[in-house]
């Protein structure tokens, strides 16, 4: 008996040491494929980024992480992106990934999230046709999102993007979008350390819409 013990145990250690390794690099990859992202100054390094993040998935195809950055990474270039049919397809691109991430975590109030941030980008490819489709997207998983986690600061940023730009006529404008970037802002203040493992961002972001209604 003490023998199989002694046996079992170094078998047990050393799956929990590759288990560990592989995390770690894992987190590795994404956070240096994150700040490349972050730092990008042109289209071709938005680009490598992307690819960073797709290789990742692609090595890591069932982690809700690598699968979550891939599809932000492509739904952050779209917005850069000037030319309408790029821009969708990286939304395609986004969207694979969207439908992965659903898939692995369908209550995790990030992949709601995440969802509502795709059919927001969606809709600014062509808004007068697609407004009613992917803000009715958005704003129903904002609200799943909400009712997962009140506390995800992602949720107001991104409910308040469309009322700043809302004609006042239609309800929207600066001071109705305010309320919602202040909550935000006081949320984003309570996120614990960043963590590539747990989205955090989005509060610069919100920070520049604040700053502009004022």
């Amino acid at each position: 008996m003490n023998n199989m013990i002694k046996t079992v145990l170094p078998v047990v250690a050393l799956a929990m040491t590759t288990v560990y390794s592989k995390a770690q690099d894992l987190n590795t990859m994404l956070n240096d494929a994150y700040k490349s992202l972050e730092t990008a100054t042109n289209m071709g390094s938005l680009m490598k980024a992307n690819n960073s993040f797709n290789l990742i998935a692609a090595k890591w195809g069932n982690d809700w992480a690598a699968n979550y950055y891939a599809a932000y990474s492509a739904i952050y270039i779209s917005l850069q992106e000037t030319n309408p049919q790029r821009k969708d397809q990286l939304l395609d691109q986004a969207d694979r990934f969207v439908d992965k991430v659903n898939s692995i975590q369908p209550a995790n109030d990030e992949s709601m999230v995440l969802t509502a941030y795709a059919a927001y980008a969606r809709f600014l490819v062509d808004p007068r046709n697609r407004w009613k489709k992917y803000l009715d997207l958005m704003n129903s998983n904002l609200d799943k999102a909400k009712k997962a986690n009140p506390d995800n600061p992602r949720i107001y940023y991104l409910e308040g993007i469309p009322v700043f730009n809302r004609p006042v006529l239609y309800g929207g404008g600066k001071s109705k979008a305010k309320p919602y970037f202040q909550k935000a802002k006081a949320l984003f203040a309570k996120q614990p350390p960043a963590s590539i493992t747990k989205p955090y961002w989005g509060e610069k972001d919100n920070q520049d819409y604040l700053t502009k209604c004022d």
